[in-house]
């Protein structure tokens, strides 16, 4: 949208920057789920003799697609089809806050998302207000998106607050903190898993503590006889 509409880079730079972030994500989980087969499917000794060669996967034509929607969105797509787009995708950001929203009122707690990311997204937000009134000629279309944003973030941190130290009586830096909380107290259980003794471990042990006992008992009963 800000490409077509031609304003600067720096009013959606950081938008390049998911959007690459992203896509070496999926094509990651695609390499490492696809055994390692990430646009072809792989023969297997399994296939026909007419599957023996190389066919293109759904992930192949997925990227296929996307490229050719991307060509047109860039080039002769209508402007209210790219401003459609543009709000779309705003909903969609913002809409996968409701379900964490529902499951904190459900619970009465700060839940577990993080309230560090939800700080610096609506900082992010409120900057980019600012960015594009004063680099975007004030566009409709990008103030309501990351208005909407910035109010749902908010909303989001508010509501961490308030069930974190009204409800679970914690403190601010606790609330903050937590999820370094979170990664102590996971090194914490892996520790008393590692120091769980298996069933190997238990039956060697009782095997060296029973052992002397029977060697001891067999020199008694050879002395009595």
């Amino acid at each position: 949208y800000c490409f077509t509409r031609g304003y600067p880079l720096s009013t959606y730079v950081e938008t390049v920057i998911i959007a690459v972030e992203a896509a070496v994500i999926l094509v990651l989980v695609e390499f490492f789920q696809s055994g390692r087969a990430l646009f072809w499917k792989l023969p297997s000794s399994k296939m026909t003799q007419q599957q023996l060669l190389p066919s293109p996967n759904r992930f192949t034509f997925g990227v296929l697609l996307y490229l050719l929607i991307t060509t047109w969105g860039l080039t002769v797509a209508p402007p209210q089809v790219i401003a459609a787009g543009q709000l779309g995708a705003a909903a969609l950001n913002t809409a996968a806050l409701v379900p964490q929203f529902l499951l904190n009122y459900k619970g009465q707690t700060k839940g577990d998302y993080s309230p560090t990311t939800a700080t610096l997204a609506a900082t992010g937000c409120l900057i980019r207000l600012f960015t594009v009134a004063q680099l975007a000629d004030s566009d409709p279309v990008l103030l309501f998106s990351f208005g909407v944003a910035f109010i749902l973030n908010t909303a989001l941190l508010l509501q961490i607050l308030y069930y974190g130290t009204a409800v679970e009586g914690l403190s601010l830096t606790q609330v903050f903190s937590s999820d370094l909380g979170k990664q102590n107290d996971s090194s914490k259980c892996r520790e008393s898993i590692e120091q769980i003794p298996t069933e190997t471990n238990k039956s060697e042990l009782e095997r060296k503590q029973v052992l002397p006992l029977i060697r001891r008992s067999s020199s008694s009963l050879s002395r009595h006889s």
